[in-house]
């Protein structure tokens, strides 16, 4: 006889196997984002509007100081009044200070933890008027209209930010209007 997988509540139960060989199964799945926000109360979104000055300008830094790996899920994008083409889009990897940099506190999408969320999390206008550079681009959204009803831009990869690890938002092309933006993310192991 061979292995018996029996059910871990002690009712002696056994695993089902389906004429297929397959284990027959009834499952309830869940996302990771949905374990890290109702399990551990570890997911967040953090929403800010800017309104750029300049082509190229970082408009939004984020550095992971937790010891736990930041999981970025996507980004909701808006604008508004800005010229048609322009783009927003994503590095990773940048280093160096911010200039006029406003700090910004995630929202804990739980609202029944007290979890905050650990690093260093800013916006404004142009953050690379101080010295912020380095980093790499990895994805970019184009804006094809002067406005640009909300709309959530999922990345085709999670985006994984280790423990000092820097992701920046730039706005590329006129560099005018305003743009609203909230970066969803979470910690997970």
């Amino acid at each position: 006889m061979g292995l018996i997988i029996e059910d871990g509540k002690g009712t002696g139960r056994s695993a089902g196997v389906t004429k297929e060989n397959q284990l027959d199964v009834l499952a309830i799945t869940r996302s990771m984002e949905h374990q890290s926000n109702q399990e551990h109360g570890e997911a967040y979104a953090i929403p800010f509007s800017v309104s750029a000055t300049a082509a190229d300008d970082c408009i939004f830094y984020l550095k992971n100081t937790n010891d736990t790996d930041m999981v970025i899920e996507g980004v909701t994008i808006a604008a508004h009044t800005v010229t048609a083409n322009d783009s927003v889009y994503f590095k990773l990897g940048d280093n160096g200070t911010r200039d006029s940099a406003t700090d910004i506190v995630p929202t804990n999408l739980n609202s029944g933890s007290g979890n905050k969320a650990s690093g260093t999390f800013e916006y404004g206008v142009d953050l690379t008027a101080g010295t912020l550079d380095g980093g790499t681009e990895f994805e970019r959204v184009l804006i094809t209209g002067t406005t640009k009803d909300s709309s959530n831009f999922n990345f085709s990869q999670d985006v994984i930010v280790p423990k000092n690890g820097v992701f920046t938002i730039y706005i590329g092309g006129s560099g005018t209007g305003t743009y609203f933006l909230t970066v969803n993310m979470h910690y997970h192991d």
